[in-house]
């Protein structure tokens, strides 16, 4: 009994509660009601289409940043007045010069924010210095090209300078070495034979008799085999540059059988096209330095061939007299080299080798 009258002011405490919260609820309207138990009464998405809302997702759930900017874009074009407009708007205005800072500096760059916001707040002045970029690369790569193409050129004209001189050493060569002598040119050594016989330009044979100053020991049925080799370069002339030729006609004097009698290395004005070729200027008739320059480059040609593939004793030096400016004779192999007294005519060294003893 006393426990029933302890609980009664509880109970009447409560009840009067739930009359006064039904009274409330009676001066709401429906969708306030709704707002204040969902707790969202602020929040757009309560308004958004199905569309607006896809869109406006994919801001928030792309997995780039590049992404998150393009679908910020497309969102306020397609919904300017959307219900995420303004977040979209005020996202899209702190992160856009960020990005554009950071791609500003290079045509890569640039590129990307373009294509990522072809519409943004930047693209003028992203437009125009992709243009300036890609303008200043353009010149610098037309640039290097020369530089590039003047650079091989100059490589290239180098090595046919270069090749004069390297033609004439290793035809001396060649047939300073023993091996070429003794026996039918066609079973001289490949390194004789090959660039004699089978490099073009072929060699032209004719009967040694028929030729003015015919050699008297090639005796009857002897031939003349030669082949000219032509080779171009260029050298500066006045400042600017002027097409030259040296000439190196390779003529074999052999007997009846094939073998080798004499070997003469010869061309117009060879010696002065070798100084030409060394020192890439041109040589005139006026110009005697450069014409004792030539020559002596022949000389010092023909001696180191001679060192290295007969003898370097000083012994083998003989006395010369013009037109003769060096001679070297050891163990039955001579070479002679003669300058020309006038201009045209050929410079040249012979060789000649003893035969064997029977």
């Amino acid at each position: 009994m006393s426990e029933r009258r302890a609980a009664a002011p509880h109970q009447r405490l409560a009840r009067r509660f739930a009359r006064r919260l039904a009274a409330a609820a009676r001066g709401l309207s429906v969708a306030a009601l709704v707002a204040t138990l969902s707790g969202c009464a602020s929040r757009p998405a309560i308004l958004a289409s199905p569309d607006d809302y896809e869109a406006y997702r994919a801001t928030r759930a792309s997995r780039t940043f590049e992404g998150r900017l393009a679908a910020a874009s497309t969102y306020l074009e397609r919904y300017p007045d959307g219900a995420f407009a303004g977040e979209v708007r005020a996202y899209l205005a702190r992160a856009e010069p960020i990005y554009y800072a950071a791609k500003r500096g290079t045509a890569a760059g640039l590129t990307a924010y373009l294509a990522t916001l072809p519409r943004g707040a930047f693209r003028e002045e992203a437009t125009h210095r992709l243009r300036a970029l890609v303008r200043d690369r353009s010149a610098g790569d037309l640039l290097a090209r020369a530089a590039r193409e003047t650079e091989a050129q100059l490589s290239r004209q180098r090595a046919a300078r270069a090749r004069v001189r390297e033609e004439l050493a290793a035809w001396l060569r060649r047939f300073l070495g023993r091996d070429a002598w003794g026996r039918p040119l066609a079973e001289a050594p490949a390194e004789v034979i090959v660039p004699f016989s089978l490099a073009l330009p072929a060699p032209r044979c004719a009967p040694a008799d028929e030729l003015a100053g015919a050699d008297e020991r090639a005796g009857p049925g002897a031939v003349v085999c030669a082949k000219r080799i032509d080779l171009p370069f260029t050298v500066n002339a006045g400042g600017e540059s002027a097409p030259r030729k040296a000439e190196l006609d390779v003529a074999v004097l052999e007997d009846a059988a094939g073998r080798p009698i004499e070997v003469a290395l010869r061309g117009p004005d060879l010696f002065t096209r070798l100084e030409e070729a060394r020192s890439a200027r041109e040589v005139t008739a006026d110009d005697p330095e450069g014409r004792v320059g030539g020559i002596a480059l022949a000389v010092e040609l023909a001696r180191g061939a001679f060192a290295a593939r007969v003898s370097a004793d000083p012994s083998c030096s003989r006395e010369v007299e013009a037109p003769v400016v060096l001679h070297l004779e050891c163990g039955g192999v001579r070479l002679v080299a003669r300058a020309a007294a006038s201009q045209g005519e050929d410079d040249g060294v012979t060789i000649t080798v003893a035969p064997p003893p029977r």
